[in-house]
């Protein structure tokens, strides 16, 4: 084949190629017949389940007193549930277990509202105690208090993001702004 005839083809083939790229738009723009956007994705924002998981654990753990340790709970691994070794880490165990005092003799009445903040989600490898997952690190704060942080480590479990793992951040990651991958690598 000519030098000519062979460049001639490849451009062929070119064109033909972006022509149908090009019918594969991921554009988002509604055809004339359609008002919606077609979504890019239907798979879920792992990310944002994961903080919210996190969030809704601490605000039960630590919003008022006593701790709400059903939902405490329900957002736990059965691993992590205070009962796992005396019956597998249900429920009704985990409600009636010392969880459900946690905090009971405090009195929050003169405290300010709790905020909690859910940063650094990002996925952590397996630790000699616990599974790979999602990390993520919880800052709260009162009013009048001094700011906290802990470290959480999510798996996923019955199909859904359950926190498996919580660690204090302690003053040795002070001035780290990202210690949730480090933490999760060297404490159980």
């Amino acid at each position: 084949m000519a030098p000519r005839t062979v460049r001639t083809s490849i451009a062929a083939l070119a064109l033909t190629a972006l022509s149908a790229l090009a019918g594969c738009s991921s554009d988002t723009e509604p055809a004339a017949s359609d008002h919606k956007p077609t979504p890019v994705s239907s798979a879920p924002n792992h990310d944002k389940v994961v903080a919210d998981t996190a969030r809704a654990y601490m605000l039960a753990w630590l919003a008022k007193n006593p701790a709400d340790a059903k939902s405490m709970c329900e957002l736990s691994t059965k691993a992590h549930r205070p009962n796992f070794d005396e019956d597998g880490g249900t429920i009704t165990g985990c409600v009636n277990s010392h969880w459900k005092d946690i905090g009971a003799g405090d009195d929050d009445s003169g405290r300010a509202p709790l905020t909690i903040k859910i940063s650094h989600v990002q996925d952590v490898a397996a630790s000699p105690t616990h599974p790979a997952g999602k990390g993520a690190l919880a800052t709260g704060h009162r009013a009048g208090e001094d700011q906290w942080r802990n470290v959480l480590r999510l798996i996923e479990e019955d199909g859904k993001w359950r926190v498996e793992q919580v660690e204090d951040v302690d003053d040795y990651f002070a001035h780290t702004a990202d210690p949730v991958a480090q933490i999760l690598a060297g404490k159980s």
